[in-house]
């Protein structure tokens, strides 16, 4: 993994943490997950318009490479129709993706929920071989090798809630899991992959030479991640906005504006708490879509296993302080998973950077047959990340 994309990994990641742990007192406090999503995609919509105008104002188009001449071309361009179909779809996709999680946590208990979407590395490695047809020698054998501790470190750190860690779920005590949930949590873990996936091929550039030999050619349209990210907002907001009042969630939502003084002054405090928590989610959503461009599915299925072990961690030492009869320490089960993690990112992250036969012997399968994996080696080579600088400060 290059420099560059271990920074744009790692802001996701810091990211990522901020806007799980704010979100989960937004929902806590108002239990609207769409609205949520509709206030995260319209504060991301508005961000990234201010910065490309900016960007553009700041940069002349005389002292531009060819480059960034056609980057600049396709943000100020209208988009085919084509492109924006595929746009549409991928948003509802998204956000169907957002309605499975919501409905399988009340089919499932938690621990079942987070050990099934903790298996997105090895959901990502079959969708790349069984989907794109990409041979399994494109990852050196040591990836696979830490994914294990990776996938195997959450489930144990997720056995441990049930009985000791409790997440602000108190609806989850005595749930079972019945299969037609955890089938359709399965399904939810799949959708939320191909997503990934799919946001990864819609930044990378068709080629004519090989468009008809995979069906994922047919979904790259080459844009940057900021205009990706700009074109996407608008859809995911109505499709969000449409749930929110399908389920209830508006007419739930302005029943809280009749509150009592006390209440107001709550309110305030959420009020706050959810401008942190839409700026923090425009950045991460412009972030996401950067690491995705950079380090591919793979990368970002590992980094959200890491997240997962993280806020159990956090959950942890919240439990503890919050209750006078226990030590305050984390359960051991969840030190042991966090480690257990830690090291098989670690270990990933060694064998993507090291594995430098895997990289000649993907190189010669990219250059004829332009195979899904992470980010193109061989764009890179060519610096490539000389297009992306405005990105890069952006973020």
């Amino acid at each position: 993994m290059s420099s560059a994309g271990l920074i744009s990994i790692s802001t996701y990641f810091i990211l990522n943490l901020i806007v799980t742990v704010t979100n989960k007192q937004l929902l806590f406090h108002t239990s609207s997950p769409y609205l949520l999503t509709a206030s995260h995609a319209f504060t991301t919509f508005v961000a990234t318009s201010i910065i490309s105008r900016l960007t553009s104002a700041a940069t002349p188009s005389h002292g531009l490479s060819q480059t960034q001449q056609t980057t600049t071309s396709v943000e100020s361009l209208r988009l085919p129709l084509r492109t924006h179909l595929i746009l549409v779809a991928f948003s509802l996709l998204y956000t169907v993706n957002i309605a499975l999680s919501n409905l399988t946590l009340g089919l499932v208990s938690l621990p079942m929920h987070q050990t099934i979407r903790a298996t997105a590395p090895a959901i990502t490695v079959l969708l790349t071989v069984i989907v794109f047809r990409t041979p399994l020698r494109y990852y050196p054998m040591a990836v696979y090798l830490s994914l294990v501790p990776t996938i195997c470190g959450v489930v144990v750190a997720t056995s441990s809630m049930s009985a000791n860690v409790n997440v602000n779920v108190g609806h989850d005590e005595g749930r079972g899991s019945t299969t037609f949930g955890v089938a359709l949590t399965f399904l939810g873990a799949v959708l939320a992959v191909l997503k990934t996936m799919i946001t990864h091929q819609l930044q990378k550039a068709s080629s004519s030479s090989s468009s008809s030999s995979s069906g994922g050619y047919r979904l790259r349209i080459g844009i940057p991640p900021m205009t990706l990210v700009r074109f996407l907002s608008p859809y995911a907001v109505v499709q969000a906005l449409g749930f929110a009042c399908w389920t209830g969630e508006v007419t739930h939502l302005l029943a809280l504006g009749h509150a009592t003084d006390p209440e107001a002054r709550g309110l305030r405090e959420i009020g706050a708490l959810a401008v942190v928590n839409m700026l923090s989610a425009s950045a991460l959503n412009i972030a996401s879509f950067e690491a995705n461009r950079r380090c591919g599915p793979l990368s970002m299925g590992v980094a959200g296993n890491l997240k997962q072990v993280f806020i159990l961690v956090l959950a942890s030492l919240a439990e503890g302080d919050g209750e006078t009869g226990r030590g305050g320490g984390v359960n051991g089960r969840v030190v042991l998973g966090t480690l257990m993690t830690v090291v098989g990112g670690l270990w990933y992250a060694w064998a993507g950077a090291g594995a430098g036969a895997g990289v000649k012997a993907r190189t010669h399968y990219e250059r004829h047959g332009r195979g899904w994996g992470e980010a193109d080696d061989d764009e890179q080579r060519e610096g490539i990340d000389r297009r992306e600088t405005s990105t890069e400060t952006a973020i």
